[in-house]
């Protein structure tokens, strides 16, 4: 019986990647967007989307033992609770999220045996390119990401507008330092309609996403290009720095901040991060410290707290506050140490 167990954990977790893979490929597809709130028949879908019949039905159906969609015995698909997350208009849409990671980042996870002995990425060693320079070369895939990051932010954005309430009431100009396509920026100017904001990032993420903010706050809100490498805007109150550092390994991560630093004046500035400790059983963030290695920059590991605040002291930063948020993520409260 012991034995029967161990082979069926392996055959389980070998076959995992059959069913992420499927996943992708629903929301590439669009599948929960078509079905919407109705009962679709699986003639009806293949269809509509020129794609096989029989492969479609077998791939919602791996995909319906964990939840998502349901299928009768006539061959009507209708949307779960789950799949109802897949739909581009759902207000905690992870769609994009499940295009990004099924794709670029799965393809890129064959690079994981040599990262395991060299260290470096093994997207590059993939691609042949790092992350952002496919994207460069990628603009549609790059639209992806952009909107991936959306829907992985999104609820990190309504965790600090929390947490953080007396700082952002107390401040005026905020700016979101690779701030991607603004959800952090949006949430919190959604919350606090005193406040105006600066989404800084690559040219082309803010050419992209320019005529994607919402009317109820883009009168606030103003793009700035830029590279964090080698300046960034001075004259702002509260610096945001969300889910940037654990993209570079501890060199670059040292510039990044050593840079804002010379940028603030008498600001603060809000790192959030997936911090992980030797106590962590989280399965997103025991995932996330391989991701790192795997997908990111040469170099790059897990860091726990007090790898963050040896990188927050060697620039110059003094924490003021650090909360556990419930999305999992670290957030720190900081100021410059000479201002204290």
């Amino acid at each position: 019986m012991k034995t029967m167990d161990s082979i069926g954990k392996i055959s389980e977790i070998m076959m995992m990647p059959l069913a992420a893979k499927s996943l992708n490929v629903a929301a590439e597809l669009g599948v929960a967007d078509i079905i919407n709130q109705n009962a679709v028949h699986i003639d009806i879908l293949s269809e509509s989307m020129a794609v096989d019949k029989v492969i479609l039905l077998n791939l919602l159906k791996v995909i319906s033992l964990f939840g998502f969609f349901t299928i009768d015995n006539d061959g009507f698909v209708t949307n779960s609770d789950y799949s109802m997350f897949l739909m581009t208009n759902h207000p905690q849409s992870m769609r994009h999220f499940c295009r990004l990671f099924g794709h670029e980042y799965y393809n890129g996870y064959d690079g994981l045996l040599y990262t395991t002995k060299t260290t470096n990425s093994g997207f590059k060693h993939i691609y042949n390119k790092t992350l952002y320079d496919y994207l460069d070369h990628t603009p549609d895939r790059a639209l992806v990401y952009d909107l991936a990051m959306r829907d992985f932010s999104r609820p990190v954005g309504k965790e600090i507008t929390k947490t953080f309430a007396t700082m952002f009431s107390d401040s005026k100009k905020i700016i979101d330092i690779g701030g991607g396509s603004g959800v952090i920026t949006i949430e919190v100017l959604k919350q606090f309609d005193h406040l105006t904001g600066c989404i800084f990032d690559r040219d082309d993420v803010c050419t992209r996403n320019k005529d994607h903010l919402p009317e109820s706050v883009k009168d606030r809100i103003t793009l700035h290009p830029g590279d964090f490498f080698d300046s960034v805007p001075s004259g702002y109150d509260v610096y945001i720095l969300k889910n940037v550092l654990h993209n570079w390994n501890d060199q670059s991560s040292s510039t990044i901040l050593k840079t804002i630093s010379r940028s603030i004046v008498n600001g603060r500035l809000l790192i959030v991060e997936p911090i992980v400790t030797k106590q962590d059983d989280s399965p997103r963030l025991i995932f996330n410290a391989l991701f790192q290695s795997v997908i990111c920059e040469d170099g790059t590991h897990p860091r726990d707290t007090s790898d963050i605040e040896s990188l927050l002291n060697d620039a110059g930063f003094t924490v003021v506050r650090a909360e556990k948020l419930l999305t999992g993520h670290t957030a720190f409260e900081l100021v410059k140490s000479t201002s204290m």
